[in-house]
């Protein structure tokens, strides 16, 4: 090539260069897709179970692994309904109105924002697949999601199991449209009563007298036991509680399995590199701790200390978290996470610092309780004491690092904190008062029945 093609070549292309370079600095740069998010709910779950030395949750002790674990995450409620308005909506109890009690059920209150509206708004598919009757739209927690995939029962043993969920959130994942994100809310309900669960499960960790599967299978928490039970006619032995315990266990176990069938699927259809992902419950179990069985009666911490996990890109992994945080962070956390504008209505505050790997510190945790009577019981929550105020009777004042069973009651050898824990629970209480409970909820004969074949009712 001639010195003269060479030096018109080269001044073309720097020609070239710089007439393309106001384009480039004035293309803007492509924004990252959002991500996908993925809330799992393990209904009746309690923490303890959780990365326990029986080795019930391996999937989910190596999703801890990859995320962060909390392990001081409290529920605002000891049942269903209040405890899952209050993660959707990141408010109390008394502050989304759902709740009520045993025939007397209270809807989520009308113009609360939910989690489904909020991420609709910032372009997600949000789907729900969920199997409890509170869950349904007309309890308004979930009125607001795109698709809601709802599987209510005639009664608490022919359930949707854990194996045909993780199915159905499969199917949604495989057909969801590719150029929106989506919000999965999937909510599982084997590990509440009753307790049966599937081979090997049943075999691995049942007791000795149960471990046979069959038409003959042992189960617990069938609806005669919850009635028997209400009835006073329910000998809770501790043989019984031990067998009731155990099959529970198990079911822990299955549903585990179940979650991680989902979470390696994900990974091999590429979404976990770009899916935020929480697993947690809404509220526990008591296996006679306090006197009780089952939950919905007290704010005891078996009934309101919840599993909590996240993972996802941007956060730090291995972190185990021993500071309290509550239900109501979740929502304003996901928000953040995902850079989606959240609510100034928000009680909680997200944990977003906490993920990327900053110190944590404690919330100040408020429970109600007790879908049984017309009082409900208190609980507030500051750093390591808990007071407990019951619907009748004397306050408890528990040193949480020092009796996490709440087995001795400091109230009267520590009056100055009890009457300042008790201040400050009487002043968060008078700021909700004015607010009003969600509309009553008009059940069908149907619907009455099924709750009834549930457990669901008073002693009929």
């Amino acid at each position: 090539m001639s010195e003269m093609n060479k030096s018109y070549r080269g001044r073309w292309s720097t020609f070239l260069a710089a007439m393309a370079l106001p384009f480039l600095v004035a293309c803007p740069a492509a924004k990252e897709p959002k991500p996908n998010v993925l809330w799992i709910v393990v209904d009746t779950m309690r923490a303890d179970r959780l990365g326990d030395e029986l080795n019930l949750t391996p999937y989910l002790d190596r999703l801890g692994e990859k995320g962060v674990v909390f392990e001081k995450a409290y529920s605002h409620a000891p049942w269903t309904l209040p405890a899952m308005a209050s993660m959707l909506t990141s408010l109390h109890p008394k502050e989304h109105g759902a709740g009520g009690r045993l025939g007397k059920f209270k809807t989520l209150r009308e113009g609360v924002v939910t989690a489904p509206a909020i991420f609709s708004r910032a372009g997600y598919q949000t789907h729900a697949i969920v199997n409890v009757e509170f869950l349904k739209k007309k309890y308004g927690v979930t009125r607001d999601f795109d698709g809601l995939d709802t599987v209510t029962y005639e009664n608490n043993v022919e359930v949707r199991i854990a194996e045909e969920t993780t199915d159905a959130a499969l199917k949604f994942m495989e057909n969801a449209a590719t150029e929106k994100p989506f919000f999965m809310f999937l909510h599982y309900f084997d590990v509440h009563a009753v307790y049966d669960p599937p081979q090997p499960f049943r075999r691995r960790h049942a007791a000795s007298f149960d471990k046979q599967g069959g038409e003959q299978r042992t189960m617990f928490g069938t609806r005669e036991h919850m009635m028997a039970l209400r009835a006073g006619k329910l000998d809770l032995t501790p043989e019984w509680i031990h067998r009731a315990s155990k099959l529970y266990d198990g079911e822990v176990a299955y549903t585990d399995a179940e979650i991680g069938r989902l979470l390696d699927r994900m990974a091999s259809m590429g979404l976990d590199d770009n899916t935020l992902i929480v697993f947690t419950s809404d509220h526990g179990e008591e296996f006679f701790e306090h006197g009780d069985f089952e939950h919905g009666h007290t704010v005891f911490d078996e009934l309101i200390h919840i599993p909590l996990v996240m993972a996802g890109p941007g956060v730090k992994p291995g972190q185990r978290i021993s500071q309290v945080v509550r239900q109501v962070d979740i929502l304003p956390t996901l928000c953040e996470w995902a850079d989606v504008a959240g609510e100034r209505s928000f009680t909680g505050l997200s944990l977003m610092d906490v993920l990327r790997g900053e110190r944590a510190r404690n919330r100040k945790v408020l429970s109600h309780g007790n879908m049984w009577g017309d009082q409900p019981s208190s609980a507030w929550r500051d750093g390591d004491w808990k007071l407990i105020v019951p619907a009748t009777g004397s306050p408890g004042l528990f040193h949480m690092s020092e009796d996490s069973g709440e087995t001795r009651n400091l109230a009267s050898q520590e009056p100055e904190r009890l009457k300042s824990l008790q201040a400050s629970l009487e002043a968060m209480e008078s700021a909700m008062a004015s607010l009003q409970p969600g509309s009553d909820v008009k059940l069908s004969a149907e619907e009455r029945i099924v709750l009834v074949s549930m457990g669901y009712s008073g002693n009929e």
